[in-house]
């Protein structure tokens, strides 16, 4: 089914195939010369944040992207699928534990940073880093967990629908 209502070309497998290969690769060149790139920002500027927010931006959209269309195509749900048959781990569980894992990234960062930062001594250091890495496990963990599971389900059942329709609408025309 075409997007303007004409017909659907035949292609040929091999050829597409050969393409999504090249896409993958072209895919894989990118993040590898934005992850080059970041490195040598921080190398050549410090660890500032405000030196990569292009390829912060590039990183992050690309990702978005790919959820966005996987879970308008109906494509997600089936490789959530094939992957729960595959791991023990099912896939929702490993996104909640990736938020938490981000969320406790964060606070040790945040910790180091105030440790680093704003104590004079060794104990004001400990003091601070241990108070703000609390507190900052508190707050960003609920919410990165909530965060990227209803993210998370909400794309899977946006796929599913999608799917469905696939299904009802390849019943229809046979």
């Amino acid at each position: 089914m075409s997007f303007f209502g004409g017909s659907t070309k035949v292609e040929d497998e091999r050829i597409v195939m050969a393409q999504n290969k090249i896409y993958r690769e072209i895919y894989y060149l990118v993040m590898a010369v934005c992850l080059i790139s970041i490195g040598f920002k921080f190398y050549k500027y410090g660890f500032g944040v405000s030196s990569i927010n292009t390829e912060l931006a590039i990183l992050f959209l690309q990702g978005v992207y790919y959820a966005a269309k996987g879970s308008s195509l109906g494509v997600l749900s089936d490789e959530v699928e094939m992957h729960d048959r595959k791991s023990k781990v099912p896939m929702k569980w490993k996104t909640l534990i990736w938020g938490g894992a981000f969320g406790v990234i964060i606070a040790i960062f945040f910790g180091l940073n105030s440790a680093f930062n704003y104590a004079d001594t060794t104990a004001q250091a400990y003091s601070y880093f241990f108070m703000v890495f609390f507190v900052s496990l508190i707050i960003y963990i609920p919410f990165l967990v909530l965060l990227s599971g209803s993210t998370f389900l909400a794309a899977m059942n946006r796929s599913k629908k999608a799917a469905e329709k696939e299904l009802d609408e390849d019943e229809i025309e046979r």
